[in-house]
């Protein structure tokens, strides 16, 4: 017997976080961090370098406070692509932190992106620090 729902994955997004967050050298030598909100087909790991990694949550903490945009800004930081890119449809707040082919959105649902955000504040600090340890 087989289950009909064996590949979806209900994993809330913060559960994927804390499973999934991790802090590494690319290639390059560059500290990066990266995670997974989502699992499935259609999702991929967040990841950008350390340095950009506070910005990028407080982007989206002014998104939790503020509300979305309506107009698209263009820009290349984590933090600017994620204001690029930032939309909410049918509940569902989805953003990219990096454009281009290969580029996976974040999904989160509107009533979990304050909890979401909040625990990615709470990780800048560490992953600060892990970066500089890279180093």
């Amino acid at each position: 017997m087989q289950s009909i729902f064996s590949n979806e994955h209900n994993e809330s997004p913060v559960a994927t976080i804390r499973q999934t967050m991790q802090v590494f050298l690319a290639d390059d030598g560059t500290p990066m961090v990266s995670f997974a909100m989502n699992r499935g087909k259609g999702s991929g790991a967040q990841a950008m370098p350390v340095a950009e990694f506070a910005e990028y949550v407080s982007t989206l903490e002014s998104f939790v406070t503020d509300g979305l945009p309506e107009e698209e800004i263009i820009e290349r930081s984590a933090a600017e692509t994620v204001r690029h890119t930032i939309k909410c449809e049918d509940g569902v707040i989805s953003f990219r932190v990096r454009d281009g082919k290969g580029a996976k959105p974040a999904k989160v649902n509107s009533g979990e992106f304050a909890e979401v955000t909040a625990l990615l504040s709470d990780t800048v600090e560490a992953v600060e620090k892990a970066g500089e340890s890279l180093e």
